[in-house]
């Protein structure tokens, strides 16, 4: 078993003041949490110029329970709840030999709390982060593979862009080995609103995506975004890409852009050109930069614009001669001539003509930023745990046997065998 004592002298989770008096069961609170925090049965540690263990036999509300005995502490009016703690009821270990037998039952727990009674040898105990990585922006999923068992689950938490814990939600069963413990990569989810068909972008704010970098599309089981294929992944491409809004290309090669168009000429008023014989095609996007010298215009011209292919003349790889709108497809204004002073860079990109659904969303591919955690199981012969060095177990008396209590030692359940600790329980009367 793991987390032995867990619950030992735990601090409340309320905050404000517990008010006690001397000769009374009553307990009064301010900002306190007492149905949350304590069952019947559980006992307050209150350190009162003097320190003592007061089982508590009802809760009222939230700032109100009762004691079993008066209270014998130092007379004080209020006390901050640092000097409280609270210490759960270990369970018995006792079992009428009439009745039918409960191998499952908590109660035949031998010394421990409730926490600790679900911590077994076979359970998941805890997960620990061993690297936290990076560009993580939204919580990732954690999951368990392996070991035996099942049913496991956790919860991460995420801190400047890396994974900083992780919470086990199900201690799960059955494991007779360590499960693997995996935890998705980065994630972007784009929601439809995210998608611009017009120019082939992806939105999403500060997604700390760079040129060539390899994210895999899953449409989450709702549409897909047209021209996209699940599970499949594309390469952010360098076309204007920005901190908020990035394109797509189908390898890493093309997302940072082909060879530069040679013998380049405007051949027309409505965005007309011709070139060297190249491939090229429809969709394609041309960015051109540099200051326009030469003769021949292009009206709103500035360095780094971003046109569309919008016709080509030719078949790839012999293409002489291509049509230009802007970027969304609104026609441009030229004037023929031979520009001087640009450098005309061809882009091919995915093209997108649906937006999808709300959950689709992209992961980052690269192992380098894919956090890591490991598991441990709850001690027993099989867990990774500390090992808990021995319990006490109590015998409650029935009939002739009443008001007896049995103290044993059990032993021989480790390799390196066990002492008591009965120090760390609870011991109660009859």
């Amino acid at each position: 078993m793991a987390l032995w004592g867990k619950q030992d002298a735990a601090a409340p989770t309320g905050s404000g003041t517990v008010s006690v008096t001397n000769a009374s069961t009553a307990v009064t609170g301010s900002g306190t949490t007492f149905l949350t925090d304590l069952d019947i049965g559980d006992v307050l540690i209150i350190t009162s110029g003097t320190t003592t263990k007061n089982r508590v036999t009802a809760i009222a509300s939230n700032t109100a329970l009762t004691l079993a005995d008066n209270f014998t502490g130092t007379t004080a009016a209020s006390l901050a709840i640092a000097n409280v703690k609270i210490q759960q009821q270990p369970k018995s270990s006792y079992q009428d030999s009439n009745a039918p037998k409960r191998k499952d039952a908590l109660e035949l727990v031998y010394g421990v709390d409730a926490t600790e009674a679900v911590s077994g040898g076979d359970n998941v105990s805890a997960v620990s982060v061993a690297a936290g990585r990076t560009r993580y922006l939204e919580v990732p999923a954690v999951t368990f593979s392996g070991g035996g068992g099942s049913s496991a689950a956790a919860t991460a938490s995420i801190s400047g862009g890396a994974v900083s814990a992780i919470t086990v939600t199900n201690t799960g069963t059955g494991y007779t080995s360590v499960p693997t413990v995996t935890i998705a990569k980065p994630r972007r989810v784009i929601p439809t609103s995210g998608v611009t068909i017009t120019t082939e972008q992806i939105a999403y704010a500060t997604h700390g995506l760079v040129a060539a970098d390899e994210v895999k599309y899953y449409h989450a089981g709702g549409t897909a975004i047209t021209g996209l294929t699940n599970a499949t992944s594309y390469f952010v491409s360098a076309l204007g890409l920005a901190a908020g809004t990035f394109r797509l290309a189908t390898t890493a090669v093309i997302a940072a852009g082909r060879t530069a168009l040679a013998g380049v000429a405007i051949s027309g008023t409505a965005g007309e050109f011709t070139c060297t014989a190249t491939t090229l095609a429809v969709g394609d996007r041309i960015r051109i930069t540099g200051t326009l010298g030469g003769t021949g215009t292009i009206t709103s011209y500035a360095t780094g614009t971003i046109y569309t292919v919008s016709a080509v003349t030719g078949s790839s790889p012999s293409v002489t001669g291509f049509t230009l709108t802007t970027d969304a497809g609104s026609a441009i204004v030229t004037t023929a001539g031979t520009p001087t002073g640009l450098t005309y860079t061809p882009f091919t990109i995915v093209l997108i003509s649906g937006t999808g659904n709300n959950a689709q969303y992209f992961e980052i591919q690269a192992t380098a930023d894919q956090a890591t955690a490991t598991a441990a199981k709850g001690t027993g012969e099989t867990g990774t745990s500390a090992s808990h060095v021995g319990w006490v177990k109590r015998t409650v008396g029935t009939g002739a046997r009443a008001g007896r209590i049995q103290y044993e030692v059990l032993c021989a359940l480790s390799k390196n065998g066990i002492t008591s600790d009965a120090a760390d329980d609870i011991q109660f009367p009859d």
